[in-house]
This record gives C-alpha cells, sequence and structure tokens, in this order.
C-alpha cells in the first residue's frame, strides 16, 4: 500500500489487486474515525450486491461464481448488482458531506463531472443520463457509482473500466439494466494504459474538482 502524503486528504492505493473486503473495511475506519481519504485500487474479479439489488441480479448460482474465480459481496452502498476486477480503477473517495455542505446529488455530480473529465483527458467525449447515475460514450456505459451515507460521511465511490470488462459484466445485471453495453478507455481510443497512471490524472482531477467546486477550500 502506497500512502501519498502531497495532498491535502490522505491517498491510499495498493499496487497490487485488493480484496474488496478489505477496502471495505478500511472505509469503514476512517468513517468511524471522523477521516476523510482517497482510496484507489483494483480488485479481483468481484461482484458486489447494493441496497437495491436481489438473486434476480445474479445470472448464475453462487457456486457458479465460485467456479469462475468471483467472489460475491453484498455492500451497503446504494444501487443494484456491479462488476469489479483487473482492468477497473476503484475510486473510493470518504469526505464529510455535512462539514463541506454538500447535498448528496451534488456529490452524485461531483463524481460523474470527475469521470467525465477523466475521459475527456483521453479525448473521450462522454455524457449522463437523467434519472440514472454513471458516465456513458454514446449508448456505452463507462463509468458507475455507488456511494453510503453515515453521519454526514460519503463512502464507497466509483469505478470507470481501463480494459475491456463486456464478458465480465455479462455475468449480472449490472446496474439493473439487462444487456447494458460497457465500454473502457481502451475500447474508445485503442490505447493501452497503465492502470496507476489513470489513477494518478483521477487523484489530480478530484483535487482539482474539490479546490474549484467547494468540496475543499481553496
Amino acid at each position: 500500500m502506497a500512502l501519498d502524503s502531497d495532498y491535502s486528504l490522505p491517498v491510499l492505493r495498493w499496487d497490487s489487486s485488493i480484496a474488496y473486503a478489505e477496502t471495505a473495511r478500511r472505509q469503514e475506519e476512517f468513517v468511524a474515525q471522523g477521516k476523510e481519504a482517497l482510496i484507489f485500487c483494483e480488485h479481483p474479479p468481484t461482484i458486489t450486491l447494493g441496497t437495491g439489488a436481489d438473486e434476480s441480479d445474479l445470472s448464475f448460482s453462487p457456486i457458479d461464481y465460485e467456479n469462475r474465480g468471483i467472489s460475491i459481496h453484498k455492500s451497503p452502498r446504494g444501487g443494484k448488482a456491479t462488476y469489479h476486477g483487473p482492468g477497473q480503477l476503484v475510486c473510493y473517495p470518504i469526505l464529510n458531506l455535512r462539514q463541506r455542505t454538500m447535498t448528496i446529488h451534488a456529490y452524485l455530480r461531483f463524481l460523474e463531472n470527475s469521470m467525465s473529465s477523466l475521459c475527456n483527458a483521453y479525448e473521450i467525449k462522454t455524457h449522463t443520463i437523467e434519472g440514472k447515475t454513471g458516465v456513458w460514450v454514446e449508448d456505452r456505459k463507462i463509468g458507475f457509482i455507488g456511494v453510503r451515507i453515515r453521519r454526514g460521511f460519503a463512502f464507497h465511490g466509483c469505478s470507470i473500466n481501463i480494459t475491456p470488462q463486456q464478458e465480465a459484466f455479462q455475468q449480472i445485471v449490472p446496474c439493473g439494466m439487462p444487456n447494458l453495453k460497457v465500454t473502457s478507455l481502451q475500447e474508445e481510443t485503442c490505447k493501452t494504459y497503465a492502470l496507476w497512471d489513470v489513477a494518478d490524472t483521477m487523484r489530480d482531477i478530484f483535487y482539482f474538482m474539490m479546490k474549484n467546486n467547494g468540496v475543499i477550500d481553496s
């Protein structure tokens, strides 16, 4: 695990894949201590079920997923089922929205704008869809959001596909949307990217957005 102290919030990242349960535990610790942080990571093949998910969001039985090397976790975040795995950057901002006088709606837009800015840095044009969270490239979803609010703190967060993930997402009903098309930075640009280089770009975007949109005082 690396801790970047050059920024006003602790920035944690792991240089290898880390289990979902471990990052969930770390987030709970930060919230319990009333501390803010940014966590960037990559998970092994994992399906998480948000508070709105049920068994109909799973395409196979638990034993089938286990045989495929995919773990399943119930998550306190909002939303339905989603997939995390190699080639996907997962971002967990832990922020005190109450102290920052930021509404949940504004925070969701902040996450969407951050992911859109990341895509724009790689010359990918994105848009959002009214009534849905996340970021799309035409009819293909590239950025995903699922958050939890507790005692005024937002945790869990967002993820963005770096490498192709369509086959993995076909193993669930992602975001409650059957036959959802997904895409990635690699597919949209026909270029390859090191995940941690993308994480550094996302970190800088988070801080720029925070300092200029009132999330962190400049």
